[in-house]
This record gives structure tokens, sequence and C-alpha cells, in this order.
């Protein structure tokens, strides 16, 4: 339990195997959740990254990782942020489910903003599956934490996916309720377009 005064949650960087393995079962377990609804967001690929030398942060609540973030790494934008002036970075987030406690991705969402913010950026990208099911619960979830989402578009893969951005803005508001290390999401690698 957390003392009076010390925020219950801490935004710290997860490097072990063991913190990735926890992540990664965290992003596993929210794809059944969300296949649960219907809602197609398949976990390998950000399971991978969690598992690559990418780096990842973890929202812990009083101990107990209850979300997590991964930068993709190198400075390679997704093609679709060209459309953005201005600096930025792309991630990817386990994602909130619809109907459950969307907390921790609400204080990922304002801290991730407040932190790109602080470091010049302008934009924070993440892109997620696009189908009808999708667009109808989980964008609606994500509007409201302050993601915008862009018109659907097909990447070199050939996956049809959903880009979606977040303005990068100082939130004081995160500070109370999250401590977070000096190195919890380094941001060596920006785009300066």
């Amino acid at each position: 339990m957390a003392t009076v005064g010390k925020p219950a949650y801490a935004m710290l960087p997860v490097r072990t195997g063991a913190a990735r393995a926890e992540a990664a079962a965290l992003a596993q377990e929210t794809t059944r959740r969300l296949a649960e609804q219907g809602i197609d967001h398949p976990a390998d690929p950000l399971v991978a990254l969690i598992r690559s030398q990418a780096t990842v942060t973890g929202l812990y609540d009083d101990g107990e990782l209850a979300g997590c973030l991964v930068v993709h790494p190198g400075a390679a934008l997704p093609h679709w942020s060209h459309g953005c002036s201005g600096p930025g970075i792309w991630v990817s987030l386990v994602p909130p489910v619809p109907g459950h406690d969307d907390q921790a991705a609400r204080l990922l969402t304002l801290w991730l903003a407040d932190h790109a913010a602080q470091h010049g950026l302008e934009w924070v990208w993440w892109e997620i599956p696009s189908d009808s099911q999708t667009r109808a619960t989980l964008l609606a979830l994500l509007r409201d934490l302050g993601w915008e989402d862009l018109p659907p578009v097909r990447r070199a893969d050939g996956e049809r996916i959903t880009p979606l951005r977040l303005r990068a803005e100082p939130r004081p508001a995160p500070t109370v309720a999250i401590s977070a290390a000096d190195d919890a999401l380094p941001l060596p690698e920006v785009s300066a377009r």
C-alpha cells in the first residue's frame, strides 16, 4: 500500500528478462480479453518488440505491472507520420480493454504526452489494426484518452492499420500520481523533420 503523499504509480524501465516476460504476458492477456469482445489486436508484433532490444517502459501500480509502452527502435518513423509537421516518436502500447478499468491507459497517455513535450517533441504516434469492430469500440475509448485517429492506411507488408497521434503537451497532473525514474523513457533518437 502506498504511503500518504507518495505516488501510487511509477514509470520504470523494463530491462530484465523476467520483467520483459511479465510485459509480454500482459500484452497477451490483453489481446485475449480484446478478442473476447471481438476486437482483433494481435499480440505477436508487440510481444516481439518487448522481447527485442527496444526500449520498454512499465507503469507499475504499487509494484505490479499495470501497463507498458514500447518505443519502436531507430529513427525510422511510419510513413503516415510525415503528414504531421514537427518532431515525434513512434510507440506501441498495451491497449486498454473497453468496459474495463482504463486508469493505466489514461495515466500512460498523460505521462507520455508530458514526457514527450519535455523532450521537445510535438507528437507521439501509434498504430493499431484497422477493422470495423476496432473502429467502433477501441477507437472510441482511445479518443476519450486523447488519441486522434487518422484515416486507415495499408503498410508495406499489406496490413491495414489505423494511425493514431497524440499531441505532446505539458501535463502537470501525472507528476502528482506517477513517480518516474530518470531513465524511465530515454528518447535518444528523434525525427527532427
